[in-house]
C-alpha cells in the first residue's frame, strides 16, 4: 500500500450541536466513503478552508433546507486540529491512485463501494487512515482540494484552536 507523508492543520466541518466533535462512534455506525458502516469508524477532515466550505455545502445537497437556509445558529461550526506525523493511504496522487486501480478521474464517479474494500485493507494493514482528493463539488475535469479520513484505531487529534461560529470562517469569496 503507498501511503503519503501528512501532518499539520486540518479542519472539521461540525453541527454546533454535536457534543463531541471528535468521537467516530456516530462515524462507526452509519459509515463513510473510507470507512464500512458497523466495521470502524473514522473522523473526516479537511485540508484547507475551500474544502470545508465545499463539505458545508455537500453535507446540504439535494434537501429541501439548503446551508444558506438553515438559520445563522445552526449553520456549521468549524474546528482546527492538529495532526502529527503520519503515513495514510495515498489517493491523492496519480501514483496512489493508480496503485489502487482506482479510475484516474477519481473521486469524479466512485463510489462508496469500491472505496470501502481499500479501506479495510488500509485498516488491517495499521494505516492511520485515508488522505484522499475531496469528492465535494468535483466534476470530471476536477477536484477541489484533499481531505483525511483518519481512523478511529489512532488516537483522535486534539483541537488546536477555538471553536469558529459559521459567519467567523466561512470564506466570504465562497457562496
Amino acid at each position: 500500500m503507498q501511503t503519503i507523508e501528512r501532518s499539520g492543520t486540518y479542519f472539521r466541518v461540525a453541527k454546533p450541536e454535536w457534543t463531541n466533535p471528535l468521537d467516530p462512534a456516530y462515524s462507526k455506525e452509519v459509515g463513510g466513503r473510507w470507512n464500512p458502516p458497523g466495521e470502524f469508524g473514522a473522523l473526516y477532515f479537511s485540508r484547507t478552508l475551500v474544502v470545508a466550505a465545499a463539505n458545508a455545502r455537500w453535507q446540504h445537497r439535494n434537501r429541501a433546507i439548503r446551508l444558506f437556509d438553515l438559520r445563522p445558529n445552526s449553520r456549521p461550526v468549524l474546528l482546527t486540529v492538529t495532526i502529527p506525523r503520519a503515513h495514510p493511504l495515498d489517493v491523492v496522487t496519480a501514483k496512489g491512485v493508480r496503485a489502487l486501480r482506482l479510475p484516474a478521474s477519481y473521486p469524479y464517479g466512485v463510489g462508496h463501494d469500491r472505496c470501502h474494500p481499500i479501506a479495510r485493507r488500509a485498516m488491517k494493514a495499521g494505516v492511520p487512515g485515508v488522505a484522499c482528493r475531496s469528492a465535494a463539488e468535483c466534476t470530471l475535469a476536477e477536484w477541489i482540494g484533499e481531505e483525511l479520513a483518519w481512523f478511529d484505531n489512532q488516537e483522535p487529534p486534539m483541537e488546536a484552536a477555538p471553536r469558529l461560529l459559521f459567519a467567523d470562517w466561512y470564506p466570504d469569496s465562497i457562496p
